[in-house]
């Protein structure tokens, strides 16, 4: 979903930046040349100047798989850009961000579509899914929850079940702040990747999205 030499990039643009700095405003924690955070509740170490970024499995009992490309760039990204305000617990659909109505229909298809028509009917594993990543439920739709995907950009995950008039739907929601920590293209993958990580881990129907200006 991000292009090639995103990586590559933004390796670049985080190693000219001060590291303390980066950790007061993401609400990491920066100890001996390394970040440490939580992603989807999962311990995460970021090293620095080269960016390299592991899983660590201390207290956890599940698999972690291997950080993906694209999780490498929007974390990358999120230390580089992270404007250090708070979260505001008031929401916005990706339609309603910066730019957002240009990939709507897409951002239904890739991210909303395969949540609905896998969870509608199994909203207590999607509940508990979330609930293991660090999430606490959400009082909307049929079955919500909302994830701290990274340390002050929270996502809401909602889910109606449907009936014989209406079709199972789904929505992704972004807390306020989220547009001064990462793009719009950022939020795009972010949700993507965090849908992934907690629903559908190592499925390979995401492999091949075009990429998204990153």
């Amino acid at each position: 979903m991000c292009s090639r030499n995103a990586l590559s990039k933004v390796v670049q643009e985080f190693a000219a930046r001060d590291p303390l700095g980066m950790a007061e405003l993401s609400g990491a924690s920066f100890v001996k040349d390394s970040f440490l955070l939580q992603y989807c509740s999962l311990p995460v170490a970021i090293t620095y100047p080269g960016g390299e970024i592991n899983f660590l499995e201390t207290g956890k009992n599940f698999k972690m798989l291997e950080p993906t490309h694209d999780e490498k760039v929007v974390i990358l990204q999120y230390l580089t850009s992270a404007s250090g305000l708070p979260v505001r617990g008031q929401w916005l659909s990706f339609l309603d961000l910066r730019g957002g109505q240009l990939h709507w229909k897409p951002f239904q298809k890739e991210a909303l579509e395969p949540l609905a028509q896998n969870y509608f009917n199994l909203k207590e594993n999607f509940l508990a899914l979330g609930l293991q990543h660090g999430g606490k439920l959400f009082e909307k739709g049929d079955a919500g929850i909302i994830v701290p995907v990274l340390p002050r950009l929270p996502l809401a995950f909602i889910i109606w079940e449907g009936g014989e008039e209406f079709a199972p739907r789904s929505m992704i929601l972004f807390d306020t702040v989220s547009e001064s920590y990462l793009s719009t293209a950022g939020l795009y993958v972010l949700a993507i990747q965090a849908l992934i990580r907690i629903w559908f881990p190592g499925d390979t129907r995401f492999d091949n999205m075009p990429e998204r200006g990153l």
